[in-house]
């Protein structure tokens, strides 16, 4: 790929070889929930659907106890820190709006900048972010867990 020769700012502030790296980042975004979920989750999480509610219905089997699986359309995560204790978040990182979308070890990730977030609880654990990432209610129905906003 070849490098532009000007690192000038785009009307965002951001240079275009930032620019050049998101857009990067985003044609491996595909592989991000496999990367979430080979952290103990299933290798392809299943899509999220919506009830009559308004709720979205993901499976609980698709994220393992001490792991968390990304539902990139969905815009969520869910972690299962112990067994049978669900949580989930949005995943849009509050530092500059990536989708926190990898989980490197014990924490979640955001690829744009590199905001790491715990997972049990989606306190910001290292910045550039300053608060957390955005808790969603999660209901376990069944074989189902129910995530409202």
């Amino acid at each position: 790929m070849t490098q532009p020769t000007s690192a000038a700012p785009c009307a965002c502030g951001t240079s275009r070889r930032r620019l050049l790296q998101g857009a990067g980042a985003v044609s491996v975004a595909g592989a991000s929930a496999a990367l979430l979920s080979a952290c103990g989750g299933r290798s392809s999480p299943s899509a999220a659907s919506t009830a009559a509610d308004g709720a979205l219905v993901v499976p609980a089997a698709d994220t393992g106890v001490g792991s968390s699986t990304y539902y990139r359309d969905a815009k969520i995560i869910v972690s299962q820190p112990q067994e049978g204790d669900f949580v989930a978040f949005g995943s849009t990182c509050p530092h500059a709006g990536c989708a926190v979308s990898e989980r490197e070890g014990a924490v979640l990730v955001c690829p744009c900048h590199g905001s790491r977030f715990d997972p049990a609880t989606g306190d910001v654990v290292q910045g550039p972010a300053t608060t957390g990432l955005t808790v969603l209610d999660v209901t376990v129905d069944g074989g189902d867990l129910l995530v409202r906003g």
